[in-house]
């Protein structure tokens, strides 16, 4: 899933969704970063589906749009592959050398992947190295997705004259760029939950000492707010988006739009809390560590959610602003609110763009709005 390139030029990052296409680059000014632009577009009805391109042509165009009407440095790019197609999982592994770990992993998964081993493209991190006895042994992250999702990401790239550097899975870009967060990437007694709600699925990474430790999907997006929406009050989509972004906040239980959603908020809250419940159940012998949820996606700017999910979980919550943080940036050309309305939606664009980049600037904390 790692391809290299030796240009210099700092990578483009474009996160593929169902709903929007985003794309970000930075790069890299003394010692600091400086966000070159950024932009997004929304994705043709049905172009991509559970993290499949289905429509590539349609995609394609809408790249090209990104590309023209944004300005960017080279042609250098990273993606991603996310969604119910992409396998996740922790593995704890003997210590072999590289060539006998490769073949022992496979053999491992096996069991594990929804598809053949040979029909699937896969990558892993060796997250950390501890003794056992008299062995040691690696915990190491897996991830895997179907080789002709893979196939149809590289073509469409190529189509473009774009040279893609990377294809990685979310968790991996999501890990990237809360290292920027300093404290909370390497605090040893804080867990974070990294909740990407997107535009079908919300994805559940849950990072210990630095490390995604857990990763998983669940059927549920910010698109069913929106249909519910639409359904309560009788109006169509576009109409339901719009009701959605300006009339709910989750702090007026009372209103009529809080209580179109309010079934499905209940459903949203429950599954991070058996995310979180299992993790500490499976990964930490049933004892809960200090837990904070980070949220992202263009969902995680819907008002107060951080309340209302502090409020239904029982653990903190903040938004992912990280994005209007990590980097300068002209201000002729972008103001800080629109980058602090925006930042959550590019949470995994930048991880991806971030990918060639060290971590130059540490913050306190993600910052709550």
């Amino acid at each position: 899933m790692g391809l290299f390139s030796k240009s210099k030029t700092p990578i483009i990052g474009i996160d593929l969704g169902s709903g929007y296409i985003k794309i970000a680059q930075f790069e890299k000014k003394g010692n600091d970063l400086k966000l070159v632009n950024f932009g997004v577009l929304d994705t043709p009805e049905g172009a991509i589906v559970e993290g499949r391109i289905e429509k590539p042509e349609e995609v394609r165009e809408v790249i090209k749009q990104l590309l023209s009407i944004y300005s960017f440095i080279g042609n250098r790019v990273a993606t991603n592959v996310s969604g119910k197609l992409v396998t996740v999982k922790e593995l704890i592994m003997d210590d072999l050398p590289p060539q006998e770990l490769h073949e022992a992993i496979k053999w491992e998964v096996e069991k594990i992947l929804p598809a053949p081993i040979d029909k699937m493209a896969f990558d892993y991190q060796v997250l950390s190295k501890v003794k056992e006895g008299n062995t040691e042994k690696l915990y190491i992250l897996f991830a895997a997705a179907p080789i002709e999702v893979v196939e149809t990401t590289v073509q469409l790239f190529k189509s473009l004259n774009l040279d893609l550097v990377s294809i990685e899975v979310e968790a991996f870009s999501v890990l990237r760029l809360l290292r920027f967060l300093g404290e909370f990437a390497k605090n040893s007694e804080r867990v974070i939950a990294a909740i990407n709600i997107g535009h079908n699925f919300t994805s559940i990474n849950m990072v210990d000492k630095g490390l995604v430790r857990f990763s998983r999907i669940i059927p549920w997006g910010g698109k069913r707010l929106t249909d519910k929406i639409a359904y309560y009050f009788g109006i169509d989509s576009k109409d339901a988006e719009n009701k959605k972004r300006e009339e709910l906040d989750l702090s007026q239980k009372d209103a009529q739009v809080f209580k179109a959603v309010e079934e499905d908020l209940n459903e949203l809250s429950l599954e991070i809390r058996r995310s979180i419940s299992y993790y500490f159940a499976k990964y930490n012998e049933g004892k809960v560590s200090e837990v904070t949820i980070i949220l992202e996606g263009g969902t995680a700017n819907t008002k107060n959610i951080d309340q209302y999910l502090e409020e239904t979980t029982g653990f903190p919550s903040v938004v992912n602003r990280l994005f209007s943080d990590i980097a300068k940036y002209d201000p002729n050309l972008f103001t800080k609110e629109y980058l602090y309305e925006m930042a959550p939606m590019f949470a995994v664009a930048t991880g991806l763009a971030l990918k060639e980049h060290q971590v130059v600037r540490k913050k306190e904390k993600a910052k709550k709005k």
